[in-house]
């Protein structure tokens, strides 16, 4: 009987090994396309909000101001 125990133990240690694996990689690549698509949309309002500064500044500058602020976040 104790020997099914640590069989049973030892089954499923290697399936939590093998399976849990993608699920947590899966997870962590969900967390960084919101991270990615939370910054877009920040750019994306920043640049609209900015854009009557392009005219005096230039585009590159708004760019670059744009990137430094949401860097710093």
């Amino acid at each position: 009987m104790a020997v099914y125990v640590v069989l049973g133990l030892c089954a499923a240690y290697v399936a939590w090994r093998f399976l849990s694996l993608p699920i947590f990689i899966s997870l962590e690549n969900a967390r960084y396309a919101r991270i990615d698509a939370r910054r877009e949309y920040e750019r994306s309002r920043l640049a609209e909000a900015l854009k009557p500064l392009e005219s005096k500044v230039g585009a590159h500058e708004v760019e670059a101001a744009i990137d430094r602020y949401l860097d710093r976040r």
